[in-house]
Parts: structure tokens; C-alpha cells; sequence
């Protein structure tokens, strides 16, 4: 048998290989953190594109809505009757104006579009102002001539050196404040006429007619998005309530990138989202606008990388393919190193049956050997050699079929116990070197279907491997017995033994025990591989274990066995009968 150990080092050839494979296994790597940051490149540049925008879109609609009420505040108070409130002699002026502006029909939805109406008289001395419902603060600064105004213009130069009529937004102390005004010639002078509306009571209204009446992306940036998919806006008040927002759209839904109440809280919203405080007419509130990633060309918005899981698969199969080659490339590596060591244990086995062949027959050709008992020794020592060369031969032949698959016996009716009995006579000459001895038992009378070629190469195995491993001088006993349906042939020598945990595979091809690996018996490691395939191909099996004197038993089974007559007894079993070596 072949020892049983590993190669340290890979052959040239192998190396190289197996360094490919791992410069093939790096590149995949490199390859793949590649890939990976490329896509969170791209993830980055997608999301300075869609702030972008974003940020294009909230200038667009805080533009559209300061239009809005610019027009819509001027068009309420330009829509109020024009006539003179002070030559009317009413108590309160702007009370007349509030009644005027409410009459109107409100241009939005809101519980108060308009705080606080007020008329100034800018001719007579000193200025007189009426309002109404005006906070303390709005009365006091348009009384103070509402400094850093265009209303505070007109009132400082007295009347038409200003505009004519004004919208702008103003703050009051912390607050801010939208104003619209007119200033109206009236008898004896000149009026001024306006009001006062907060942002947070009419920017849904205009909000709402701004981001309808166009979409604020072109079209090259939506592409294929309607207008309502492509961005979704919130406007809330300083304290984070939520003004407005756009109309949820099914796409918008189902990604969950805007979900913010109306009087509620805001939920965060997508990637690239964009939250600036706005000025005009919408000063003191904050925008918060989300352009969908479709828009940029990206994938969702989910914050997912759609490719990593194929990036990490593609890197694992990667990996894995590359450590199977390696181990296939050390198993390719052990098997060489195996089938060189059979190379060498075959050599070695034919050589020395070979070289006894050749000296003796040179003798017999020299003439020499001058006795005829000289010239019988030296026959029969041939005779013998020829023997174990046929032996061997038969050996690796078979062991060549069998790795094939094309291994073939055929059973045939055979009496067990004389047939044994022979091929131990014939091995005993074989065994004289190491001055081995045999006892058979066996019981006689049974029959077994088995190919008695095959029997023969399979006994001569174990009786070679009890002789080789046991020491000098011992007895091998060989016993047959009936068990059941099955014959079992059994061989114990007086050898160590072989050790539990490799019984299973001294049945390997090329392997042999670690302890005997440096020994000097040779093999060919192929003995107890021929013997398992044999046995096999009857449908047999085979087995090791412990002798009782201590050494060794190999033991095969075969199936298909009966006694020719009645079973005998135990004791009527055939007595031992020694062979000498």
C-alpha cells in the first residue's frame, strides 16, 4: 500500500495555476467594489441631481403662488365698489371697505382671506386712520406710517407722487403679513384703501392654483412621469404644521415618498428631498419639494442598489468555483504523487521475482549446477517467482478493469474447503522467506456460487497482506464457515492489528497505514482494493477487525452458500491441517 500522507507544496504547474485562480478571485473582488461604487457614485449623483431639481421646482412654485396672490389680493380690493368712504360719514371707514370686500365672492377656500381692511387719509392734518379688526401691532404700525414700506411711501409723500396701487409683504414685528393697497383720489384730497392678509390663510389656496396650472419640470427632466408623478410638494408654518401639500398620486402612494397631513405633522420624505424657507408673498413658511428618482433616470427611490445582490451573487459563485479548482487542483496534485508511488511499488514488486527468474535461469544455462537436486532447486524456485509474477500481473489487470467499470466475474457452483485449501498450498512456497506457517479450518461440504478465478485472486491478496505485515515466523490461520446463507472466508495474522479509525479506508486504492508509511515493505497498494471489487461484483462484502491472538482479520462474505448434504456439527467441522511455508 501507498502511504497516506499530503504533499506540502503544489507542483510548478499546479502553482501557476492555482495563482491564476486567485488573481482571478482579487480581480472578481476588484471588479465588484468597483461595481459597488459606481452604483453608490451614481446613487450620490443621482441625489445632487434630484436636489437639483427639487430646488428648480420649489423657485418654480413659490414663484407661481406669489403671483397668485399678488393677483388675486389686488383683484379683491380692485373689485370693491369705488366710492367715498369718508364723505360718507361713516363712524368707521374701513368697516364700509371690509363689508365691500367681503361681499365679494371669496377666490379661496379659507375661514378669513382677508385679517384687516383700512383707509387712510393722507391729505388732511393730522393723518387719520381707520381699521378693522386689526391687531394691535398691524394698527400701530400703519399709524406709525408704516416704515420701510411702499404704504409708508405713499403716506410719507402724501398721495399720487407713489404708486397708484401695490401688493407686498410686510412684517410686523415677528410676524408676516401680505398687503395690498390703492390709493383713490377723493373730494378734497386723496385715500388710501388696502388690506391685510396673513400668508398661512391664503398660500393653500394659491399654492394649489400654482402647482395645477402647469407642471413645474419640463418635460425633458419628467420624461415619461405625468406631471402630478414627477414631484410632490408640502409647504408647512414655522412650527412644522403642514399647510399644503400636492395631491397624493398612486405612484406617489405606493412609494410612500410624501406623506405629510394637511394641519398634521409631516412624515420625512424621499431621497434628494429639498426643505427651503420661502420668501414674497410666502414668507415664513417652509417648502419641502421631492422630485421621484425615475426623473433623474435612477432607479426607485427606495434606497435599494438593485444591482448589489447580482454584484454578490456573481462574487460568491466567483469564489466558490475558484475554492472547488483549488481543491480539485490538490486532489489532482495527490492523485499524480499516488499513481507515482504505484508506479514505483509496482517496479519494485516485479522486479524481485524478475531478478530471481533471470539468475536461475541464467544458472541452468551456464550449467553450473552440477546435482540434479541444484538444478530441481533452482525449477522450482522459477516456478514459484512465475507464479507470483502472474499473480501481480493479474492484480494491476484487474484493478484496471475495475476502474473501468468493466470488471466481470462469473459464479459458478464450487465446493469452499478443497478449493482453499489448494490455493493456500500454492501460496505457502511464497511465504517460505519469511518462514510463515498456515492452518486451515474448514468446513467441509459447502457449496458457494463464486468464480473460482476470482476466489483464488482475492485469498491470494490477504494471505500476501497477513505474511507482508505480520512478523517472521508467524502462523496464519485461514478459517471457512458457513453463516447463515453466506460463506465467510476469514485470515487472522499475528501482526499489530490495524486501528479503529482507519478500518474503512485500508480498502482504498494507493492508501496505507500512517505508521507503516515509512516502513521498508513495499506494495502496490492495490491488493485490498482488488479484494473489496471482487467480492462486490458477487454481492458480497467484506471486513476488518481484531484476531484473537491480536493481530489482523481480514474477512470477505459470499452470498449464494449451502452444505451439499445435512449440517454436521460444530465438532465434525474438518480439523486444522498446517501448511508450511
Amino acid at each position: 500500500m501507498i502511504p497516506l500522507r499530503r504533499s506540502p507544496h503544489l507542483a510548478p504547474g499546479s502553482a501557476f495555476l492555482a495563482g491564476l485562480l486567485l488573481a482571478l478571485l482579487g480581480l472578481s473582488g476588484v471588479l465588484a467594489y468597483q461595481a459597488a461604487d459606481a452604483a453608490r457614485s451614481e446613487a450620490r449623483s443621482t441625489d445632487r441631481a434630484l436636489r437639483g431639481y427639487a430646488s428648480f421646482a420649489t423657485w418654480e412654485l413659490a414663484r407661481r403662488a406669489d403671483d397668485v396672490l399678488r393677483r388675486r389680493l389686488a383683484g379683491t380690493l380692485q373689485a370693491s365698489p369705488a366710492r367715498d368712504l369718508i364723505a360718507a360719514h361713516t363712524a368707521n371707514p374701513a368697516d364700509e371697505l371690509m363689508a365691500d370686500v367681503l361681499r365679494e365672492r371669496p377666490w379661496c377656500s379659507c375661514a378669513r382671506p382677508v385679517r384687516t381692511a383700512f383707509v387712510v387719509d393722507v391729505v388732511h392734518e393730522p393723518i387719520v386712520v381707520w381699521a378693522n379688526g386689526a391687531a394691535p401691532a398691524v394698527e400701530q404700525w400703519i399709524r406709525d406710517g408704516a416704515p420701510g414700506s411702499a404704504l409708508g411711501r405713499v403716506i410719507a409723500g402724501r398721495g399720487p407722487a407713489a404708486d397708484s396701487a401695490f401688493v407686498e409683504p410686510v412684517a410686523i414685528g415677528r410676524a408676516r403679513y401680505d398687503v395690498a393697497a390703492r390709493v383713490r383720489r377723493v373730494e378734497g384730497g386723496f385715500v388710501v384703501e388696502g388690506i391685510v392678509a396673513s400668508p398661512a390663510d391664503v398660500a393653500p389656496a394659491a399654492l394649489e392654483e400654482a402647482y395645477r396650472s402647469a407642471a413645474l419640470l419640463p418635460g425633458a427632466v419628467r420624461g415619461n412621469l405625468p406631471p402630478g408623478d414627477a414631484v410632490a410638494a408640502a409647504v408647512l408654518t414655522a412650527d412644522g404644521t403642514v399647510l399644503w401639500r400636492s395631491r397624493r398620486t398612486a405612484a406617489a402612494a405606493r412609494d410612500g415618498w410624501v406623506d405629510a397631513k394637511v394641519g398634521g405633522a409631516p412624515e420625512p420624505l424621499a431621497r434628494g428631498t429639498v426643505t427651503e424657507r420661502l420668501d414674497g408673498m410666502l414668507a415664513g413658511l417652509v417648502s419641502r419639494v421631492a422630485v421621484r428618482a425615475e426623473a433623474a433616470g435612477a432607479a426607485p427611490a427606495d434606497g435599494r442598489n438593485p444591482r448589489l445582490p447580482l454584484l454578490l451573487a456573481v462574487f460568491g459563485l466567483t469564489l466558490g468555483l475558484v475554492s472547488v479548482a483549488i481543491v480539485q487542483l490538490r486532489r489532482q496534485q495527490e492523485l499524480v504523487r499516488l499513481r507515482d508511488d504505484f508506479v514505483s511499488g509496482v517496479s519494485h514488486e516485479l522486479r524481485t521475482p524478475l531478478a530471481q527468474i533471470r539468475l536461475f535461469a541464467d544458472l541452468l544455462e551456464s550449467g553450473r549446477l552440477a546435482t540434479g537436486e541444484q538444478r530441481a532447486r533452482s525449477v522450482r524456485i522459477i516456478n514459484e517467482e512465475s507464479r507470483r509474477l502472474t499473480w501481480l500481473v493479474e492484480n494491476i489487470l484487474h484493478f484496471s478493469r475495475s476502474q473501468r467499470g468493466a470488471g466481470r466475474v462469473a459464479p459458478q457452483p464450487v465446493e469452499a474447503a478443497p478449493l482453499v485449501r489448494e490455493i493456500v498450498d500454492a501460496f505457502a512456497p511464497l511465504a517460505r522467506a519469511r518462514d510463515a506457517t498456515f492452518q486451515v479450518y474448514a468446513d467441509d461440504g459447502v457449496i458457494v456460487r463464486a468464480d473460482s478465478d476470482a476466489l483464488r485472486q482475492v485469498l491470494l491478496n490477504l494471505l500476501d497482506n497477513a505474511v507482508k505485515y505480520g512478523p517472521p515466523g508467524q502462523t496464519v490461520v485461514v478459517r471457512v464457515e458457513l453463516r447463515g446463507l453466506a460463506l465467510r472466508v476469514s485470515v487472522d495474522d499475528r501482526g499489530p492489528g490495524v486501528p479503529w479509525e482507519e478500518r474503512g479506508r485500508v480498502w482504498e486504492p494507493y492508501r496505507r497505514l500512517a505508521r507503516d508509511a515509512e516502513g521498508a515493505t513495499g506494495g502496490s497498494g492495490i491488493g485490498l482494493a482488488v479484494v473489496k471489487d471482487l467480492v462486490e461484483l458477487h454481492g458480497g462484502r467484506v471486513g476488518v477487525g481484531q484476531a484473537p491472538e491480536g493481530g489482523a482479520r481480514f474477512w470477505f462474505e459470499l452470498p449464494y452458500a449451502m452444505h451439499a448434504g445435512p449440517s454436521p456439527e460444530p465438532a465434525a467441522l474438518a480439523p486444522a491441517r498446517a501448511v508450511a511455508g
